[in-house]
């Protein structure tokens, strides 16, 4: 894009070390914004920042686990303290448990860190931004879900339930937030190439059964998996003042596979 639509901003990102998050980051410092980017993976995270920069963009990285609350707090009043005010935050960071409901397990671990990691910290960053964003009179809160939020398959109840939560804490927060200005809105995508994609070694957008299916039959309409790019595209617009009056709603950005269910 690279049209300036995000000058002046300063936008939070999580899970910004890889796929959809890293294609949000790159896109809105494209557009201008100051970036903070947050994520475990720090070697990650100062490739993508030193890359911004040079394409002349402004980049700040921030390696922490986001379920540590004191490590979040910080991480934001340094960001104020660095570029004086937030007006974006994607809440993006994301962990996926694949189990059925029959298999046995030895304790609850995986369910409580997916809900911490995807619901839990979705909730909290929210919560840290926007009485800055309150204060200011202007705000985007931006939460990616998934169609697996309204349309959950088998094996990963975990990944879904918290993807559900995220819509409900999202309008719920819509509600609360709009006297301030700050509008709080979802998107939810269908399959995408990001690392997340992979299981067991293998991109399932890759594989003989995605192509013959969601390609070749057209389960997806537009015939392919889509990239962090497409997802990015729709949070630039949602981060920009060309959204001025939609609030607590859920974009869908899947290709066209929910219209064929």
């Amino acid at each position: 894009m690279g049209k300036g639509l995000l000058e002046g901003r300063v936008a939070l990102v999580t899970g910004a070390s890889q796929g959809i998050g890293e294609g949000i980051a790159r896109e809105y410092a494209a557009e201008g914004a100051a970036v903070a980017l947050i994520a475990r993976s720090e070697d990650n995270l100062y490739r993508i920042a030193a890359e911004i920069e040079a394409a002349g963009g402004r980049a700040g990285v921030y390696a922490f686990d986001i379920t540590d609350c004191d490590r979040y707090r910080a991480a934001i009043n340094d960001i104020l303290k660095r570029w004086g005010h937030i007006d974006i935050l994607v809440n993006n960071a994301a962990v996926v448990w694949y189990g059925t409901i029959l298999e046995e397990v030895d304790s609850m671990e995986h369910w409580r860190r997916t809900m911490a990691v995807n619901l839990e910290a979705t909730w909290y960053g929210s919560k840290l931004v926007a009485p800055h964003m309150a204060k200011q009179n202007w705000g985007r809160i931006i939460s990616i879900s998934s169609v697996q939020a309204m349309t959950p398959s088998g094996g990963c109840g975990a990944y879904c339930a918290t993807k559900g939560g995220i819509i409900s804490i999202t309008k719920s927060m819509a509600v609360e937030l709009a006297p301030y200005n700050i509008l709080c809105n979802v998107i939810a995508p269908g399959f995408v190439r990001t690392p997340m994609s992979i299981i067991d070694g293998v991109d399932e957008t890759t594989t003989d059964w995605f192509l013959n299916y969601y390609v070749g039959m057209r389960k997806i309409p537009l015939a392919r998996a889509g990239l962090p790019e497409d997802v990015a595209g729709t949070a630039v617009f949602l981060a920009s003042d060309y959204c001025r009056y939609l609030t607590g709603q859920v974009i869908v950005v899947d290709g066209g596979l929910s219209s064929t269910f």
